[in-house]
């Protein structure tokens, strides 16, 4: 009898063993039993027009969405656009009227339903006949549905013109003409103009007159995006400025939509004027997802450097504190200098070639010691010269803490990781409102999964691989921005590449690590397995979808 009573407690064990978790933390056994998961019913459910098919544009929303509740319906992929070719803009009009009303908001962008996406916007591929009937249809869905809260987002071109064989070559002598055409007008610098005049006789006159019709027609859409919001058809517009620099045709457009706004006070809490394109869909989050109470989230903001706030990064125009003031203003909440009153702290860090280790160290302790004192971190980790050196995550690794933040973002551009990271702590914020321990579990699940894809993507993939990757390519003659045929063995390299990478940065640092659930009646839980995949969304590796799907356990705990 005993002897059969042990083989069977073995094969129970057998059974759990393999995913049970036994874990040694601050004087408490943990055993971790595994618990399914289930998706509960949405608090509400939003549409989603993206700017087109990569990740950000679809995939983060969707992640960000989840974390306070939310679901997202997106275009069917047969719709969509595949980097050079653009998307069925008619089809997604006709998607947009045939499923408006299944929405309780809906995210636009108005590029993708007159163009067919950012890339066929930057060539102007949409027509003025195209932008009336968007505009027409935008009113009619809210004629239709006035319960729907229609938000909306256009993009002011960037400074580089659109490539293709005929352009190539005058890229960058058409971005100086753009700087010079601001430059003398404020200035009025006779070498400026000469400089003008030189290089508009070097440049194709069709050339220079696609590129002011390009800005001109942006111009006016604009305009009537601002009227219709003024009318109550919108509940909130952003115009979004792409890639630029301190001067250009793309600023002097954003300011006389300033002036123009500036004159209409009433709008201030629903027309916002942002840098960066990527991100704008996510950002719209915050306002698309606030209760009918209204609340703010109330945030503390840190820069480890001095000059941090002040820097210029690369394609940006302005400092990084207005493009963090324009995100906040977006995301519906309000900087504090009381840390005890905020919500969030945002750490903001800007490392460059004269990042020093121990400072870097020193800001990574700080934000430890702000976790163990229970407040709610998120990292805006970003790099000059784009490299891991100049991040604050390898000492956010030794210390402990990255699966602690509450957001991380670290891509492209500093608007981008801004946007990502200050509505990432506003989802998972929102989010915890739940007495569900189930819900709440399923949300927060829902922050590691976005927070381990961030570091895979944002730090590894893009500070450290992409480059050595690129190198490679360039010696076998393989074009980073046109892989063809070689797209298969680059994904398959890549794929093996992320998964040490997560091996080292996630697997061995959190498989012991606890996740408390807010409330804290909620419990705790850890992560016993994952399911990990990559791929290339478009034919070039400048950017990777990565899927990291964390499998949870439940703790519990008693004392020795």
């Amino acid at each position: 009898m005993i002897r059969r009573f042990i083989i069977y407690l073995v094969l129970i064990f057998f059974l759990i063993g393999i995913p049970l978790s036994v874990l040694l933390v601050k004087g408490y056994s943990h055993v971790a039993f595994p618990v399914p998961v289930f998706e509960p019913a949405p608090l509400g459910v939003i549409l989603v027009i993206p700017l087109d098919s990569r990740p950000p544009c679809t995939d983060y929303i969707t992640s960000l969405a989840r974390m306070a509740g939310f679901k997202v319906i997106l275009p069917p992929t047969e719709l969509m656009d595949d980097y050079q070719q653009p998307a069925n803009a008619a089809g997604m009009r006709e998607w947009l009227q045939q499923n408006a009303g299944s929405a309780n908001s809906a995210i636009i962008s108005v590029d993708m339903l007159i163009h067919g996406g950012l890339l066929a916007s930057r060539k102007g591929m949409g027509s003025e006949e195209t932008a009336d009937a968007v505009l027409s249809q935008l009113s009619a869905i809210h004629q239709s549905y006035p319960q729907i809260k229609l938000f909306a987002f256009n993009i002011i071109p960037r400074l580089l013109i659109s490539e293709d064989t005929q352009t190539e070559k005058y890229k960058q002598l058409m971005a100086q003409w753009s700087i010079l055409q601001e430059t003398t007008a404020l200035f009025e610098n006779p070498q400026d103009f000469r400089r003008l005049q030189l290089l508009e006789a070097k440049i194709p006159t069709e050339i220079i007159t696609s590129y002011r019709k390009l800005y001109a027609a942006n111009q006016r859409l604009n305009r009537r995006l601002i009227e219709l919001t003024q009318n109550g058809i919108l509940s909130g517009l952003v115009l979004g400025q792409d890639d630029s620099a301190p001067f250009g045709l793309g600023n002097m457009e954003r300011q006389r939509l300033e002036n123009f706004i500036g004159n209409l006070p009433e709008l201030r809490q629903r027309i916002f004027l942002t840098r960066g394109t990527d991100e704008v869909a996510l950002t719209l989050l915050g306002p698309a997802t606030i209760g009918t109470e209204g609340i703010k989230h109330k945030v503390y903001v840190h820069y480890t450097e001095p000059h941090t706030a002040t820097a210029i990064l690369p394609y940006m125009p302005r400092p990084l504190m207005q493009t963090v003031a324009e995100k906040l203003a977006i995301a519906a909440a309000d900087p504090t200098e009381n840390i005890s009153e905020a919500d969030f702290i945002l750490v903001v860090h800007a490392g460059n070639s004269q990042s020093r280790e121990l400072q870097l160290k020193d800001s990574a302790n700080l934000i430890s010691a702000w976790i163990r004192a229970g407040r709610n971190v998120a990292v805006v980790d970003l790099a000059t010269d784009w490299v891991e050196n100049q991040t604050l995550l390898p000492h956010l690794k030794r210390n402990g803490t990255l699966h602690q933040l509450i957001a991380y973002a670290g891509w492209n551009t500093a608007s981008n990781s801004i946007g990502t990271a200050i509505t990432q702590s506003i989802m998972s914020l929102r989010g915890r409102d739940t007495n569900e321990p189930a819900i709440a579990l399923y949300r927060d699940l829902a922050r590691v999964e976005f927070l381990s894809e961030r570091i895979l993507d944002d730090w590894y993939y893009q500070k450290i691989y992409r480059h050595q990757l690129n190198e490679e390519l360039e010696k076998q003659k393989v074009d980073p921005y046109n892989l063809k045929e070689a797209r298969v063995r680059v994904t398959d390299r890549i794929n093996h590449k992320l998964y040490n990478a997560w091996l080292q940065y996630i697997h061995r640092e959190w498989r012991d690590a606890v996740f408390p659930l807010t409330p804290p009646s909620s419990g705790s839980y850890a992560v016993y397995d994952w399911n990990l995949h990559s791929s290339l969304p478009w034919d070039r590796t400048f950017e990777i979808s990565v899927k990291a799907k964390p499998s949870p356990a439940q703790i519990i705990e008693w004392k020795h």
